[in-house]
């Protein structure tokens, strides 16, 4: 086989983004994952505007015009939720990659070996995959990075199913995001680690049910979420007729990022794309393809060119100054969450959503600048409640507040 210019590794949204655009760039690209049609068990939510704003078709198939967050009191967010149709963005993807000439190969990647000119992808199947530029996005449990220990990882899980119910309390234009309240479960277990509802009824009568824990080290057990969903929707008056679909989410929060000088290049869920603070990654992956691809290409065309100085390449344009600062703020942010029981949690909530519009908005979307982000922590301490600003004030001498200012030193001195 012809060595590639660059092969990604994975089929996920993040790799077929990564994929076509590198191909898209006059780069010669394969993918490599599974074999047969793309298919993706995990249903993305979405902001609408953060797909638009990343250049992505409305490929959803539904929309609520506005969200609603129960925390101490309800906050209606005025902001159109998403749910994307994971078909009909597989297909999209697809076509991007096929009229760009991406090549497509089956199989897995077990490990790799660094060569003068090109990186050698082992695979399960037997031989090998060279290329110039190897990519990981393989999402939570990257196929060739390794993960470092220090900062340790949170972790958000989440039960969800897709229920059949007579009566619900749901309104039809209105998504779920967070509903903290926790009357349902029992005198013991009120005010200990928080979870939170996230749901929103469906256009063919079902509804989407999904108890999250936000951020907990360890991770809390699925068997726990469970029952608190069902005690939470018996607590609704919610009467499931029938479970039609299940879905288990683990997603690995903060953590450090991947390694400049390493021969693979994370992107995606692989590349520490993971909001520390939220657990969502899909527009940031989709929105950082075109990014990372004409910092490659031109790496690529530079005489004398290696495949070190190409993932220096896409690092860089991945994760400049600016956005490695906001990575370790998120990252803080993440540490106070693990710390928060359940008053807690509610209290916290009830004053980061009664902040300005573009606050939170940004803030979770991760549009701001290191500067912006810190503004939003700063006028959200000065708005939250007295046992709020404590809480906040203990963080910063503790392990999340000694890793941020590790974080924020090493950057400066990276980028100086």
């Amino acid at each position: 086989m012809t060595m590639l210019d660059a092969l990604v590794v994975g089929k996920g949204p993040a790799a077929l983004a990564c994929a076509a655009a590198l191909a898209e760039r006059g780069v010669s690209t394969g993918v490599l994952g599974p074999a047969g049609e793309v298919h993706w068990p995990a249903k993305y939510g979405v902001w609408a505007d953060e797909l638009q704003d990343a250049g992505v078709p409305p490929l959803f198939d539904q929309t609520w015009p506005r969200a609603v967050v129960h925390a101490g009191r309800p906050h209606r967010l005025e902001r159109t939720y998403a749910r994307v149709d994971n078909a009909r963005m597989a297909a999209w993807l697809a076509g991007r990659c096929g009229r760009a000439g991406v090549r497509t190969m089956d199989g897995a990647a077990t490990g790799f070996s660094a060569r003068t000119a090109a990186t050698a992808v082992r695979l399960h199947e037997g031989g090998t995959v060279e290329a110039r530029l190897v990519v990981d996005a393989t999402g939570h449990k990257p196929a060739l990075l390794p993960r470092q220990e220090r900062p340790a990882q949170a972790y958000q899980t989440a039960l969800g199913w897709t229920i059949e119910a007579d009566v619900h309390p749901f309104a039809p234009g209105e998504a779920v995001l967070m509903d903290w309240r926790d009357g349902h479960l029992p005198a013991g277990e009120r005010g200990g680690f928080p979870t939170f509802l996230y749901a929103f009824p469906l256009a063919d009568g079902r509804i989407f049910v999904e108890e999250t824990a936000l951020a907990a080290r360890p991770a809390l057990p699925l068997a726990l979420l469970e029952t608190r969903l069902w005690r939470r929707l018996d607590g609704m008056g919610v009467r499931v007729r029938r479970v039609v679909d299940r879905e288990e989410v683990w997603i690995p929060m903060g953590g450090e990022l991947p390694r400049r000088h390493a021969r693979v290049v994370g992107f995606g869920a692989a590349g520490g794309f993971v909001h520390p603070a939220t657990g969502y990654s899909l527009a940031r992956s989709l929105a950082a393809a075109p990014a990372l691809a004409e910092a490659v290409a031109a790496a690529l065309d530079t005489p004398g060119a290696t495949p070190e100085s190409a993932t220096a390449a896409a690092w860089d344009a991945m994760w400049p100054a600016d956005r490695r600062r906001r990575f370790a703020l998120f990252r803080f942010g993440m540490e106070q969450l693990v710390r928060m029981d359940g008053d807690a949690a509610r209290d916290f909530f009830d004053s980061f959503f009664s902040l300005p519009d573009a606050d939170w908005r940004g803030y979770l979307s991760d549009r701001l600048t290191a500067r912006e982000v810190s503004g939003v922590m700063a006028r959200l301490f000065t708005h939250a409640s007295g046992g709020t600003r404590r809480r906040l004030a203990l963080g910063t001498l503790g392990p999340g507040g000694r890793d941020l200012a590790a974080s924020l030193l090493h950057t400066a001195v990276r980028a100086g």
